[in-house]
């Protein structure tokens, strides 16, 4: 079986104050940069193949010290992307007051955000990429995956089976390491949302 070691970016000045979805020009802040120094030293343990992250600037630079630690290229992957959620990308307190935000967050598979994506299409998106991705690397082999906290609950939660409206109800901390293990596109769940410590 493949392992995949699934990581959530670290923190940035945004976390949990508005919605970042694929917004670029968005950095780890000195908190987030230690995250990622955490995490690479944690994983730089094992024997990692190779490195694919979501392209956006705060999961590349979450990958980039294990990449400089094991010696390994980081490769941009578009499916790794967060959902899109159009209109709402970059609005903080206010999506409280939107309807489609309530409704989103009580009934998300009804959602489609305005100009954006929904969580049915983005799990098949960040599904079928794994799929992909996992059938080119032998049995043993162990890769990291560098996305972000939407796109990751999605991918655990088709992993795990459950129905996409439950997927909210886990828990993709920043920093944190999720491991599956992927054999002819089925899935077992190793571990869920590990936070390394230095």
């Amino acid at each position: 079986m493949t392992t995949l070691f699934l990581v959530r970016h670290g923190k940035t000045e945004s976390s949990g104050k508005r919605l970042c979805g694929n917004l670029r020009g968005i950095h780890l802040n000195e908190f987030g940069k230690q995250q990622a120094e955490i995490i690479a030293n944690y994983v730089a343990e094992f024997p990692i193949k190779a490195i694919f992250s979501s392209p956006l600037e705060r999961t590349m630079e979450t990958a980039m010290p294990l990449a400089q630690k094991k010696n390994l290229t980081i490769t941009p992957q578009e499916f790794l992307r967060e959902i899109d959620f159009g209109d709402f990308q970059g609005k903080g307190e206010e999506l409280l007051e939107s309807p489609i935000w309530k409704e989103f967050n009580e009934h998300p598979a009804k959602v489609r955000f305005p100009n954006g994506e929904t969580i049915h299409e983005s799990q098949k998106r960040v599904v079928e990429g794994l799929d992909k991705l996992c059938s080119e690397f032998s049995a043993n082999d162990q890769i990291v995956i560098v996305s972000h906290c939407e796109a990751l609950r999605l991918a655990v939660a088709f992993a795990l089976g459950a129905p996409i409206d439950a997927y909210q109800r886990l828990t993709i901390d920043p920093g944190s390491i999720t491991r599956i293990e992927w054999q002819d596109g089925r899935y077992r769940l190793l571990s869920l949302n590990v936070s390394p410590i230095s």
